[in-house]
């Protein structure tokens, strides 16, 4: 399926039928803005709003679908190029979650093996360039995790549990050690960030790293947060 064909067609459909979007948005119980992104091609309507849509705007599931007005004679052509088109696009993006997903789990537990291991928290030694290249690389899978899985509220929700335990650790390290508290009580409490973060060690003090981690998954958090409520809107 083409995602801005469809968009296009949808809001083409909407204007034949002389409806704002906000007027279109409130008939399916949708905000406005959903509907804007529909009809740029930024996302699909959800599953369970297709016939809706389809009755409002006088159209088939299979014109949907195909972001085009079909004549009676192709109707079949077009509802097995509709079907195959849905089947190769559930398939490619599945296989990019799968893979982002085991690349993630596999990046977490190299970061953590090696900055528990030689040049890691348990020997108190100086962080080798591997722990800071693999704290990297697990940053950019994460990102691309929560990006490619915006619109699976489950995977959304799941993500936004892990940034919210780090973001409790992260800013109670961070006040912990602003006002000079016992090491030992910070670095239980920050142990988290510290074991997954301990490749900035090289670059940065604890207390700096507490802080910039509470930042970064305050913005995942806030961006899964926002994915949710899209999806809810849909």
């Amino acid at each position: 399926m083409e995602q801005k064909k469809i968009g296009s067609f949808i809001a083409a459909c909407r204007k034949q039928h002389g409806m704002t979007q906000v007027q279109f948005a409130e008939k399916l119980g949708v905000t406005n803005k959903a509907v804007s992104k529909w009809e740029t091609g930024k996302c699909m309507p959800d599953a369970s709003l297709f016939d809706d849509i389809c009755l409002l705007l006088n159209i088939t599931l299979n014109e949907l679908f195909a972001g085009e007005r079909i004549a009676s004679d192709d109707i079949p052509k077009k509802a097995e190029e509709n079907l195959k088109s849905m089947a190769l696009e559930y398939q490619k993006e599945n296989k990019k979650i799968v893979f982002c997903k085991s690349c993630t789990i596999l990046l977490t537990l190299v970061v953590i093996s090696l900055n528990l291991s030689v040049g890691g928290i348990l020997f108190e030694g100086t962080p080798v360039l591997a722990n800071l290249l693999a704290v990297i690389l697990l940053m950019i899978s994460w990102s691309l995790f929560l990006y490619w899985t915006q619109q699976d509220v489950t995977m959304q929700k799941i993500a936004t549990i892990i940034n919210a335990i780090f973001l409790l650790s992260s800013i109670t390290a961070f006040i912990l050690a602003f006002w000079d508290i016992q090491g030992t009580i910070v670095h239980l409490i920050g142990f988290p960030c510290e074991v997954v973060f301990y490749g900035l060690r090289p670059i940065f003090e604890w207390i700096h790293i507490y802080l910039i981690v509470a930042i970064l998954v305050s913005i995942g958090l806030a961006y899964s947060k926002k994915n949710i409520a899209t999806a809810i809107q849909k």
